[in-house]
């Protein structure tokens, strides 16, 4: 493979006849007993050669290895390159440590518990938009980003007024495609709008997390810190469930006799959901670096060589799953790897499965006749760029 690639191919490289399928490419790389060096490119760090790790178990042990530092290659005088104080994926080890706690008791199981009333809530007045606008919309602008996205902002405390922007401004953070100067721009643009937010909730304090943050200074948190907190959440917190919400609606509306599982209030809607995550699969990771010589699997790894591990493959793994090709939401849930593994795993996960264990069943029920307005050739999915795999649109009647 001579193409040079951004990190988000491990998870947006699909094959064309089956768009929630891993490309013929990374299927062989799954198969291959040692793992793939290939050349990649993203704007913060330039060109570097990675280690693409394929294997369930390869995967989950480099996620779960602290001597593969999260992050990105340092600058030249060695300092960290991050753009953002407090921008949690940048950070590793006690400093990563000091900053999830900050934001861990927002997202525990009972907490997102108590949150359901107000998802609740949300979703019925998305799908009465989505009635009066039909017998026909854009599923991803009317439903799937706008759910997550309202959502985040009631947790964060963030003004109504400025949920709207949430989608538009952060979207392009997460293209690894762009040139560095059209990339920086964009950051800088995400940073200013979230220092206005930052500032318009210290004004005006609200209920939400910002507040408290703000209120309550826990580890000693700073006012930089604050806004870079804030705004990892406000990328992972509606980008990957917007994701999972709009290819999850196509696939069951492909095949509605996984729709009628879902549906049946006999199963368990939460291992469901767990099957679509592991066969969507649809979130990357950022890549690593060796701190010392190791070995993962068969694979040696030298001192500050960079390993990028791919969630797609590894949840596509025989070893994981029978069959792992078919969707199958009679399956028992099993450990996939869509989250993460390790010091690094998605903090927001507990919230993004109630997000989608409440959003689709509620979407199909109120709107049973649901289908794709287009023909499958006309969709288009976010490809190459981005480390999420997501549909640019999806024109849905009923």
């Amino acid at each position: 493979m001579t193409e040079r690639m951004t990190r988000g191919f491990v998870v947006t490289d699909r094959e064309p006849r089956c768009p929630f399928d891993p490309s013929s490419r990374l299927a062989e790389m799954g198969r291959q007993e040692m793992p793939a060096r290939v050349p990649m490119y993203e704007p913060r760090f330039g060109d570097a050669d990675v280690l693409v790790l394929s294997r369930y178990a390869d995967v989950r042990a480099a996620l779960g290895d602290a001597r593969l530092q999260y992050g990105h290659l340092p600058l030249a005088d060695g300092s960290p390159r991050t753009y953002m104080p407090g921008f949690l994926p940048d950070f590793h080890g006690a400093e990563h440590t000091r900053l999830r706690r900050m934001i861990a008791g927002a997202f525990t199981p009972k907490r997102v518990r108590g949150l359901r009333p107000m998802a609740e809530r949300i979703i019925s007045e998305r799908l009465d938009t989505m009635e009066e606008a039909g017998p026909g919309v854009d599923l991803v602008g009317a439903y799937a980003v706008s759910v997550p996205s309202i959502v985040i902002g009631e947790l964060l405390g963030v003004p109504s007024s400025m949920h709207r922007e949430f989608h538009s401004i952060s979207a392009g953070v997460v293209n690894f495609a762009n040139s560095p100067a059209e990339y920086f721009a964009l950051l800088g643009k995400f940073g200013e709008y979230m220092t206005n937010l930052v500032e318009e909730v210290r004004r005006h304090p609200t209920e939400g997390l910002i507040s408290s943050l703000l209120r309550e200074r826990p580890g000693g948190v700073s006012d930089q810190e604050v806004i870079g907190l804030s705004s990892a959440l406000v990328v992972a917190g509606h980008e990957t469930t917007a994701s999972m919400i709009g290819v999850s609606a196509l696939a069951l509306m492909r095949q509605p006799e996984q729709l009628a599982v879902l549906l049946d209030e006999s199963r368990s809607t939460g291992d469901a959901v767990e099957e679509l995550l592991r066969y969507m699969s649809i979130s990357g990771t950022f890549p690593r670096a060796a701190s010392e010589d190791l070995t993962i699997g068969t694979a040696r790894v030298k001192a500050g060589e960079r390993v990028l591990v791919s969630p797609l493959t590894a949840n596509r793994d025989p070893e994981l799953v029978r069959d792992p090709d078919r969707l199958d939401l009679t399956r028992e849930a099993v450990a996939h790897m869509a989250f993460g593994f390790g010091s690094h795993q998605c903090p927001g996960q507990h919230l993004a499965r109630l997000e989608l264990e409440l959003a689709l069943p509620a979407l199909f029920r109120r709107f049973p006749g649901l289908r794709p307005a287009v023909p499958d050739e006309e969709l288009v999915f976010h490809r190459d760029g981005p480390n999420v795999y997501s549909l640019q649109a999806l024109p849905v009647v009923w």
